[in-house]
């Protein structure tokens, strides 16, 4: 366990332990995810992590959950995915990203859940991306006896949330952190630098540079603002889309221009969009309108935290069907492709960067949260779960940390005042000074998932 998370030590081992409950860890595969499954052990009867593979992890940087059982997949040279149980092949091989994580968590309640739900033990689900609900429902399908003890969850990622926020009907209570004061204003400090910092490094191998170039980011939501930011010290000239009137009207207040859609007159030639929305974000449409565009020679890149938001695109590059478009690859690099795209006897020229994954999780060997930084993630969660099986009867729904009727409710500001004295900052004595705070951080956490009344949780 890594002497750089003390807040999740404390969290962790405090004489408590679940010893009745298995723990599936849904999070990323890398080293600081394996330290969180490893100080999880403390607090739980058992420990399985199913790794989301953005970029291959390492037997070094899976040795700190040695012995335990996780699973992840390993990417291969055709951009398919091959799934290990621990450091053990397991002879099944994924297409897609998506599907590569809905056929780990399959073989992980298969193999190492269910024999412990049959030997008398309850399963909790602690995630970081939304995979989980719609391979569990189809799994309670196969197997019965999950259902009803699926004692709770926590969810990190407003990607997530919104899967979790658009059920109808619940079968635990599920809490996200991802609206939580931890998150909105002082992770999203840290994520907006390394989706800019990651950005600036992969550009160089395209002979493009950030500094002083057109970005339109779309989606000023909290980690939107963060890239901005970020951007600002590049020198950037910047544009806004957002769907959402508020949001853009609070961008265009700090002197940003913003739009609600992606036109014909937003596209300028050079010009870099970072998606920041969670959601699917250009597709046919904007392409369309790409091709209306004097532009060419776009690059599209992806702060999301999963292949969400170019996926509509890629879909369309594999099987342009009758859409008109043809698609022909002219260049493969380290992490981008440039391809050219013709259609009515018009052609230009985008490049793809990564692939369409997270900027800060697809370089191999890149960083995208200190262990440092991540210990108050991680030890938010594990107190959230820890609150939820504590209240041993709170009812099936949807929750949201931050939100002041939630009945799971955490002193978040006393976790950053003893996050900011460990690490020796905040030298005035008052975090909230210091950190990045959204001008529509209530709206956000307001608006962005629709309340639930008693009616639709139960």
């Amino acid at each position: 366990m890594s002497d750089s998370m003390p807040i999740l030590r404390r969290a962790c081992s405090g004489g408590k332990k679940y010893e009745n409950v298995v723990l599936l860890n849904i999070n990323h595969d890398l080293k600081n995810s394996y330290c969180f499954s490893a100080a999880l052990a403390g607090l739980f009867g058992k420990v399985i992590q199913v790794g989301a593979s953005y970029a291959s992890s390492t037997r070094e940087d899976r040795k700190p959950f040695a012995g335990g059982v996780y699973y992840y997949a390993v990417h291969n040279r055709n951009k398919t995915f091959s799934l290990q149980r621990s450091e053990v092949p397991l002879r099944i091989r994924a297409y897609s990203f998506v599907d590569s994580m809905d056929m780990l968590i399959t073989v992980a309640v298969a193999r190492d859940v269910l024999p412990e739900i049959r030997a008398g033990r309850k399963l909790f689900i602690i995630e970081d991306g939304g995979y989980h609900p719609a391979t569990i429902d189809n799994l309670e399908e196969i197997w019965p006896e999950l259902r009803g003890n699926i004692i709770g969850s926590v969810e990190q990622t407003t990607s997530g949330t919104r899967i979790l926020s658009s059920r109808t009907h619940y079968n635990y209570p599920s809490v996200s952190i991802a609206r939580s004061e931890i998150k909105m204003c002082l992770e999203s400090v840290f994520i907006g630098q390394r989706i800019v910092e990651e950005l600036s490094t992969i550009l160089a191998h395209t002979d493009h540079f950030l500094n002083y170039t057109d970005v339109c980011v779309v989606g000023y939501g909290i980690f939107g603002l963060a890239v901005v930011r970020k951007l600002e010290s590049y020198r950037c000239r910047i544009t806004v889309c957002d769907t959402d009137e508020v949001i853009r009207e609070a961008a265009a207040r700090e002197g940003y221009p913003a739009c609600g859609a992606l036109t014909a007159d937003v596209f300028r030639s050079g010009q870099i969009i970072i998606a920041m929305t969670g959601n699917k974000s250009f597709g046919t449409r904007e392409l369309e309108e790409y091709f209306r565009s004097d532009a060419d020679g776009i690059l599209l890149s992806s702060g999301s935290s999963k292949d969400i938001e170019f996926r509509d695109i890629l879909d369309l590059i594999r099987d342009p069907g009758d859409s008109g478009f043809t698609f022909a690859r002219e260049e493969t690099g380290p992490y981008y492709e440039k391809y050219a795209v013709s259609k009515g006897g018009r052609q230009k020229t985008f490049w793809l960067i990564a692939g369409g994954m997270p900027l800060n999780f697809c370089r191999e060997g890149s960083v995208s949260l200190t262990d440092r930084m991540i210990d108050l993630i991680f030890a938010e969660m594990a107190l959230c779960a820890a609150a939820v099986i504590d209240s041993g009867n709170l009812p099936n729904g949807l929750y949201l940390l931050g939100d002041k009727d939630a009945p799971v409710q955490l002193d978040e500001w006393a976790l950053m005042r003893e996050w900011f004295e460990i690490n020796g900052l905040n030298r005035d004595g008052d975090p909230e000074k210091n950190l990045c705070i959204h001008p529509c951080r209530e709206y956000l956490r307001g608006a962005t998932f629709r309340k639930l009344s008693m009616n639709n949780l139960l």
